[in-house]
């Protein structure tokens, strides 16, 4: 008489082996998963300023002035606390305006606070080097969208 052995199960090495790919996937997710949270953060910040630019736009056409508008505007409070949740080491969205000129800032946190999204009254908008021109009211060079 004959005897079969069926051998029912994993061995040892095919566990390792699952258990050593699992680890690797692993590592992949948590090495991306950082530059993912700070690029859906600086979506958020861009959104907010683009939303307050359109206040801006608004404002502007109420008034004919930039002078008064600032984040403590009725319109502006939820959106510069949405900044301030979301931008680089919580700074505050920056305003710079005049009679005639408006321009706003928030740092971004894909290249650790060293670029901006700026939006200005002449329908400028997108990633700076740095915030707006104080003397001008404009943004800089756009880097990009």
């Amino acid at each position: 008489m004959k005897f079969i052995s069926k051998q029912k199960g994993f061995t040892l090495i095919e566990l390792l082996v699952v258990i050593a790919i699992i680890g690797i996937l692993a590592s992949i997710v948590m090495v991306t998963f950082p530059s993912a949270k700070k690029k859906a953060m600086d979506s958020r910040v861009k959104s907010a300023v683009s939303q307050a630019r359109t206040v801006m736009i608004y404002y502007w056409g109420n008034t004919n002035s930039y002078l008064n508008f600032s984040t403590t505007n009725v319109e502006m409070t939820s959106l510069a606390k949405e900044v301030h949740n979301n931008a680089y080491q919580k700074a505050d969205l920056q305003i710079f305006a005049t009679s005639g000129t408006c321009c706003m800032s928030a740092r971004l946190n894909e290249k650790d606070g060293a670029t901006y999204y700026c939006a200005d009254g002449s329908g400028m908008a997108g990633v700076v080097s740095s915030p707006c021109r104080t003397a001008s009211g404009t943004c800089g060079a756009i880097i990009d969208n």
